[in-house]
């Protein structure tokens, strides 16, 4: 369950346009750590790395900040799919 979401956060983050080059690569270490976490506590998923959660929850407050516009954009695709059910 975890993965899927994690390789979809992946591709958005890759294909996330106007984004500075440090904030993507940023968001993308902390989703390898994610990714990481994810693999080595298995489908129980019982421990999480909560400096992990931490640093990927301050990168999207930093790009809450910088790019609101495409927080908003990405906040309504995410509760459309939400309410979808997907």
């Amino acid at each position: 369950m975890v993965k899927p979401l994690l390789e979809q956060l992946r591709a958005k983050v890759e294909t996330a346009s106007g984004l500075p080059a440090t904030t993507k690569s940023e968001l993308l270490k902390l989703v390898a750590e994610l990714e990481n976490q994810s693999a080595r506590t298995g489908p129980a998923g019982s421990t999480v790395d909560p400096h992990g959660v931490d640093r990927l929850v301050a990168s999207v407050e930093g790009l809450e900040a910088s790019h609101p516009e495409i927080t908003d954009i990405v906040n309504r695709i995410a509760t459309l799919l939400g309410n979808m059910g997907i």
